[in-house]
């Protein structure tokens, strides 16, 4: 049979389908960026989310278990040891004794906690060792001697520096600032107040609060503040 003149398609027609179909390929592949843009968005945010909420979690199991365990250290000018609670409150580290742990929780046994605000490569960080609590006189390896204030009669403690170890935990990350306060509460119906260091040696404070401003790509966060009441007001371990 003999194909029509008219048949096929011309060049024009060629040409038209080639640029619908460039067109249709572009609005494709931005509606893919976009929506994968949107996906890595979301994806951010909700890891942000549930970072924020482990350290919420670990930061409130951790002071909510606090207990008044005592440590017991030599101090010169005493023929015998010297017991305090053990208890380490400083604007950018924290020291204590907990019934909670990093790996069992609530079921975790008597934990050593210390937490230390240090430099990361975007901003600071807070490191958390969980050590084992073998009793107040191993406690009391962490304190390097003691003066009586004359001002208010308060043994003042002075504490080893924290180190970071090769099982230390990085609780929060990429913050611009971080500080820790502790809060006193001189007598029972009396307003209390908020002290950037813990200064009495012979009991626990009221409370604690971290506060937590984010850094570099995570400045969109606002600042977080958490609080945790101490529970134990029981006599000391």
């Amino acid at each position: 049979m003999r194909r029509r003149g008219s048949s096929g398609l011309t060049l024009m027609e060629v040409l038209v389908a080639v640029a619908l179909l460039s067109l249709l390929s572009v609005g494709m592949l931005t509606a893919l960026r976009v929506g994968a843009k949107a996906w890595e968005s979301a994806n951010t945010n909700l890891m942000l989310d549930r970072r924020i909420a482990s350290a919420n979690a670990i930061f409130h199991g951790a002071l909510e278990g606090i207990l008044p365990a005592l440590a017991e250290f030599n101090r010169p000018q005493m023929s015998s040891l010297t017991s305090c609670v053990f208890f380490q409150g400083q604007p950018e580290s924290m020291r204590f004794i907990t019934a909670w742990s990093l790996e069992a929780g609530p079921r975790g046994g008597l934990r050593l906690i210390e937490l230390q605000v240090t430099a990361g490569p975007r901003g600071r960080r807070i490191l958390l060792n969980d050590l084992p609590y073998l009793g107040p006189r191993e406690a009391g390896r962490f304190i390097t001697g003691a003066i009586d204030d004359p001002r208010t009669g308060e043994m003042q403690l002075f504490w080893a520096p924290i180190q970071a170890l090769p099982m230390s935990f990085i609780i929060a990350d990429e913050l611009e600032s971080c500080a820790f306060a502790y809060y006193l509460q001189e007598a029972p119906g009396e307003p209390g107040r908020w002290l950037p260091g813990w200064p009495r040696s012979g009991q626990l404070p009221e409370a604690v609060s971290i506060q937590m401003t984010a850094a570099g790509d995570s400045a969109r966060l606002r600042p977080v503040s958490i609080t945790a009441p101490l529970r134990s007001k029981l006599r000391p371990l």
